[in-house]
């Protein structure tokens, strides 16, 4: 029998990789893993206007997939790690059924939790 997924999960999912679709906020996102930039950066990075760069990350904070943090008149742009974590695990709970490793692609994929989360696992007698 097929499991079934939790509906909530699968609404975010398909909410965050509608967002993650368009190609300028993927190129965002991915310019963003390298770690926080001003917009003016992420224009010059992209080669793309300002109004343009501003639009997908209003949608992709919209999303909490960024944040922003002020300093002074400047504004930077990060991942907000928290809706990545989130995201991945559900990942790995929801599709993989709580396994913390998978290959995809020969790619190796694996989930590490902080030790603290590792022990509670390990107690309610899950999967680590």
């Amino acid at each position: 029998m097929r499991r079934r997924f939790d509906p909530s999960y699968v609404t975010v999912a398909a909410h965050v990789l509608g967002v993650l679709s368009h190609e300028t906020r993927l190129k965002l996102v991915l310019a963003l893993t390298q770690g926080p930039a001003s917009v003016s950066e992420l224009c010059e990075y992209l080669g793309l206007p300002q109004s343009n760069v501003s639009h997908h990350l209003g949608i992709l904070r919209g999303a909490s997939l960024v944040a922003d943090t002020r300093d002074g008149h400047f504004v930077f742009y990060h991942l907000d790690l928290s809706a990545w974590r989130l995201l991945g695990d559900g990942f790995f709970d929801q599709l993989l059924g709580g396994e913390d490793e998978v290959v995809l692609q020969n790619v190796l994929i694996r989930r590490t939790r902080p030790p603290a989360a590792r022990r509670s696992t390990a107690r309610a007698g899950g999967r680590r």
